[in-house]
């Protein structure tokens, strides 16, 4: 008998605790907080294998995508630069996928992102780098706000700020300062 009480004691202070614990975020809600990043979650869907074709194709970039992968939580893509574009095609098109994979789904903790282009020498094979962009989700939550028509100045200063973001001597040639 004295064996069943102990169970029971020890049960229910289990689950006190459990639902306690469950209701602390709507209390700091309830308080006018925005609630803790711990008991936030992440909305959107799950990139998988499977969709990524879908969810690549219905992200609106204005560069054509070479490549894509996915693994585990990290994305990749490779962007193909034509002679003829700019700086704010190029700054949008970052702030976009970073936005939407980082952002907009639930399982995207990194997206790397390769800017390359082909040359136009016949001895120049396959393509070459031309700028890169490392992204991580923590710094990618100040940039919810930010919009691609916002400038081209601003875009660019909040995703180097934000991102990694290599540049070659394709990219200083394409777009001299």
């Amino acid at each position: 008998m004295n064996k069943i009480a102990r169970l029971l004691t020890i049960g229910g202070l289990s689950a006190a605790v459990v639902l306690t614990m469950a209701f602390v975020p709507f209390l700091d809600r309830k308080n006018g907080g925005q609630g803790s990043e711990a008991w936030r979650t992440i909305s959107g869907p799950e990139l998988t294998e499977a969709n990524l074709p879908d969810y690549v194709n219905g992200l609106p970039l204005q560069l054509r995508v070479r490549k894509v992968e996915l693994t585990h939580s990290i994305l990749s893509l490779d962007l193909l630069l034509p002679g003829t574009a700019e700086k704010k095609v190029v700054y949008g098109d970052l702030l976009r996928i970073a936005q939407s994979s980082l952002l907009r789904t639930s399982n995207i903790s990194r997206v790397f992102v390769r800017i390359v282009e082909y040359g136009a020498k016949p001895g120049e094979n396959g393509p070459q780098l031309v700028m890169a962009m490392e992204a991580a989700r923590t710094e990618a939550k100040a940039l919810s706000s930010l919009k691609g028509t916002d400038g081209e100045e601003k875009v660019a200063a909040e995703l180097q700020r934000r991102f990694l973001l290599t540049f070659t001597k394709k990219w200083q040639r394409h777009f001299p300062e």
